[in-house]
């Protein structure tokens, strides 16, 4: 119990800095036309990849050099830290008017908001509950415990215990699992706690606002009480897609595999470009959409080395209508800029498999 406790308080600090990061991020672009849009809904989940961008930036450098997991974990600590208050200080009045916001919405239209309330709380006791014991399941752990136990950065074999000689660039890039690891340190909670409970509880309720935000984005219309109800039936239709068209081997990685890189790709990554897409195409001038493609880009390769082709892929297939739209090349550019940290990172995947570059772990 109290390891699950000291989880619980590691997933609302976690949160608590998702909302921070998209706050400070609004804010600082807020002067910019059509960066001014803030949303409690969007913030957050813009937060999340904005978050894992930034620490890619410092964790990649430092897995490289050889730093020991306690320095990552005080360095990360120290710039969280700095996030967290100047967000208080920043966005307090605004996160106060969107908290009056959402209660007069509740208020207002109280059957929707506990619908999608027991909908999403339903979603978070079953992958809290669920547990697939596999070899995957073995290595995404034991990856986080061998990192905490003995004091390094992704440096030894999760399968066998052993100090390796060079990294596995399949993983090296994915630096989510330190995080994980600096989080166990610091709260003293298990790393199987984290990431087979507590992390699929937070992934699944970020992907639940987007389910929500892509609905209403899609039946968009003056009278939002309507709009509303389809976004609610809209989470409900994609959850239930997960849940029945999906199993643990093939699909439905969200609800069966959240420990895995792969499931938040597939459950909160693409669903979540594809709403950036809707609004680019109703928009093409939306610069906070444009801006949140490249920090999506870049969380993205923290989260799943996989990103490096699956969203180059995608943006360009999303952006494809919008250039033909507007006649004009100019939005596929901005894709591809938008791209640059997939794009590195297939770079270094390619160079090390030929053999032009080698990743020594000692």
């Amino acid at each position: 119990m109290k390891q699950l406790f000291l989880g619980g308080i590691s997933l609302c600090v976690h949160l608590y800095f998702f909302l921070a990061f998209g706050s400070l991020f609004r804010k600082i672009l807020g002067r910019k036309k059509g960066c001014s849009w803030y949303s409690p809904l969007f913030t957050p989940v813009l937060g999340l990849f904005l978050y894992y961008g930034f620490f890619e930036i410092l964790a990649l450098p430092m897995t490289l050099l050889l730093v020991p997991l306690h320095v990552l974990t005080v360095v990360w600590g120290a710039a969280l830290a700095a996030v967290g208050l100047a967000a208080v200080f920043l966005c307090g009045r605004d996160w106060v008017k969107s908290a009056r916001n959402l209660l007069e919405v509740f208020r207002c239209q109280k059957i929707i908001c506990i619908l999608a309330g027991l909908l999403t709380l339903g979603q978070m006791i079953y992958v809290a509950a669920y547990d697939l014991n596999a070899a995957d399941a073995a290595f995404y752990v034991a990856n986080i415990s061998t990192s905490l136990y003995t004091d390094t950065l992704g440096r030894y074999n999760p399968y066998t215990g052993l100090l390796s000689s060079v990294f596995y660039v399949r993983y090296v890039t994915a630096a989510w699992y330190l995080d994980t690891a600096a989080f166990a340190k610091v709260f003293q909670v298990h790393p199987m706690v984290l990431a087979k409970t507590i992390n699929p509880v937070m992934w699944t309720f970020l992907a639940d606002l987007v389910y929500y935000q892509l609905g209403y984005e899609l039946f968009r219309g003056k009278d939002l009480l309507a709009v509303r109800k389809k976004a609610v039936a809209f989470l409900a239709a994609a959850v239930f897609f997960f849940f029945l068209a999906g199993n643990q081997e093939f699909s439905g990685f969200l609800f069966y595999r959240a420990y895995e890189g792969k499931a938040m790709l597939e459950g909160l990554v693409i669903p979540f470009l594809f709403l950036l897409f809707v609004r680019i195409y109703r928009e093409s001038e939306d610069h906070l959409a444009w801006w949140t493609l490249f920090f999506v880009s870049l969380g993205a390769v923290c989260l799943s080395t996989s990103s490096m082709t699956v969203v180059p892929a995608a943006v360009f297939a999303g952006i494809l209508p919008t250039a033909l739209k507007k006649k004009k090349i100019r939005p596929l550019i901005r894709a591809f800029l938008a791209i640059l940290p997939d794009v590195a990172v297939l770079m270094l995947y390619l160079a090390v498999k030929l053999r032009i570059v080698t990743l020594a772990a000692k």
